[in-house]
């Protein structure tokens, strides 16, 4: 448990540099900068999750339920920070633009998804074993949110305050290369 919170102190940390500091938002963010490390956790997790840790690492049980914990805390602060005051980008004419579309649909999809490995393991005699691969579905998918979201913020480099890549972009690469790792592992077995 240690070793998830000091992953999410420097996923916080690097959000409170990047934005505090480096975009110069006031405290009155602290919400929204607070959820950027709250999404990149659950992301993160996530990608953990599907892969076999050394005995050093928490289990991969205990990473879902993480990824899956921080994932509902994510959607509850984007609600409660306001989709429409927060994340004007994703509205049109008072309405979801199809940028928003995809990212509600994405992340939505993402979380039910989730929903299937949590269910099975929290009541194993009542859920498919088979459902834990949706997982790898959930990774997936949850690769295509933070890309819609950021993919046009992710250039030219010198837009990014203090030269810190966007989380967004951060979170798609770790998971790219966690699901690549992912993949050759089960080609090799």
């Amino acid at each position: 448990m240690k070793k998830i919170l000091a992953l999410f102190l420097v996923f916080y940390g690097y959000a409170v540099v990047r934005y505090h500091f480096g975009k110069q938002l006031d405290i009155s963010y602290f919400l929204f900068v607070f959820n950027k490390a709250v999404a990149w956790s659950a992301a993160a997790f996530l990608g953990f999750s599907l892969l076999q840790l050394s005995e050093k690492f928490p289990s991969r049980k205990l990473l879902g339920f993480t990824a899956f914990g921080f994932g509902l805390t994510h959607i509850t602060l984007a609600l409660l920070l306001g989709i429409q005051t927060q994340y004007k980008e994703l509205f049109l004419h008072g309405g979801l633009s199809e940028k928003g579309v995809l990212v509600v649909v994405s992340g939505a999809l993402s979380i039910l998804l989730m929903m299937f490995p949590f269910l099975a393991s929290v009541f194993p005699s009542k859920f498919p074993k088979r459902w834990f691969h949706l997982g790898k579905w959930a990774l997936l998918v949850n690769l295509l949110h933070p890309l819609i979201i950021g993919i046009e913020n992710w250039w030219p480099t010198y837009n990014w305050p203090f030269y810190l890549p966007p989380i967004t972009l951060l979170i798609v690469l770790m998971n790219g290369i966690l699901f690549s790792i992912y993949w050759n592992k089960k080609k090799e077995s």
